[in-house]
């Protein structure tokens, strides 16, 4: 919405655009909020929304990263560093040039500007055939550079103090599953019970649109995924001592706040999150199982592949991308492993 209150129908319309494409409630959101940020600009700058050139995109990443009014200037004895990090920017640019691609089709704006064609090089995906003939990608030319690395960990130390400051059944079992499966809050806040089977010993992550507490996980097909059998005689306890006779098909639900036996959504489990941290003192987030997971996985041998389905991944590519670096703990330890440091 503009100052005066006014929807701002091209956004408006882009949004709409998105959610019949049924992209996840966290894509549309962070979509909005770089939008936001984009119009906030162009009002500093006094330009229109379909007047904006390619050159005010390059300005938006220098201004993502310190922003400064038009014109001012800032002391460079002052400077902090940057507002905000290369991902965070690339990923508001990659919002302003999907936008400007969806006016594009009606006729308007920028969005022939913003990509450019060129030839593939190291490093691009491709199919089977890739390499036997010539051929282009798209590309976006402003993109800032990102330093590669692998994501922040918990310690079992760490894991630990959190599961130990639960001082209920269900917030213990969502933590400790999260760690177990390494699967997104949205997946977990979506489970059913008819998708944990005791007797294989697994549960299904399945995608599902209409949850009734808008959880949603990224992943279009249903895994099955293996878990121990602590997790599941969690499981049995939480339903025993705490869910009841309850009539709800969601594993995880509201029992001392709000409307008791609906499914637990995002808010509350954030602030389950922010409660933990301050009794278990230790500074984390929901994703932050995921990558600790992940981590673990291959740090442990299991092949990338493998990797990839557990983590429900839609390709090997992402999982290479985001836990294939390795650190010097990993270097060091594959060197012990073959013995070259010892025979030196």
């Amino acid at each position: 919405m503009d100052d005066d209150g006014r929807v701002v129908e091209p956004v408006d319309d882009y949004l709409a655009l998105c959610t019949d494409r049924e992209h996840s409630p966290n894509t549309l959101r962070a979509r909005a909020f770089d939008l936001k940020a984009w119009l906030d600009f162009l009002q500093l700058l006094g330009v229109d929304l379909l007047a904006a050139s390619p050159e005010q995109v390059d300005q938006f990443a220098g201004w993502l990263r310190r922003p400064v009014q038009p014109g001012r200037l800032r002391l460079a004895d002052t400077d902090e560093g940057p507002a905000r990090e290369a991902s965070t920017v690339n990923r508001a640019l990659n919002s302003v040039c999907m936008f400007y691609e969806f006016l594009a089709r009606r006729g308007v704006g920028m969005g022939a500007q913003l990509t450019h064609r060129r030839a593939t090089s190291i490093g691009d995906h491709g199919g089977f055939l890739a390499g036997i003939a010539e051929r282009q990608v798209t590309g976006r030319p402003t993109r800032l550079k990102q330093v590669k690395r692998r994501p922040g960990t918990l310690s079992d130390a760490e894991v630990q103090q959190v599961l130990d400051a639960c001082d209920r059944l269900r917030d213990r079992l969502l933590m400790a599953l999260m760690f177990e499966t390494g699967c997104r809050i949205g997946q977990a806040l979506g489970l059913r019970h008819e998708d944990i089977n005791t007797d294989r010993r697994t549960l299904t992550l399945r995608p599902r649109d209409n949850n009734a507490n808008r959880a949603r996980g990224k992943s279009r097909d249903p895994k099955e995924i293996p878990v121990r059998q602590t997790l599941l005689d969690l499981y049995t306890d939480y339903l025993f001592a705490e869910y009841g006779e309850l009539d709800c098909d969601y594993v995880f639900v509201n029992l001392w706040n709000g409307t008791v036996g609906a499914p637990m959504k995002y808010w509350a489990a954030m602030s389950l999150v922010k409660r933990l941290r301050r009794r278990a003192e230790v500074d984390f987030h929901p994703h932050l199982f995921r990558h600790t997971h992940a981590t673990a996985l291959l740090r442990a041998g299991v092949r990338l592949e493998v990797a990839s389905e557990l983590l429900t991944h839609g390709s090997v590519h992402t999982t290479a991308d985001t836990y294939g670096h390795l650190d010097a703990d990993d270097l060091a330890e594959e060197l012990d492993r073959v013995g070259f440091r010892g025979a030196r």
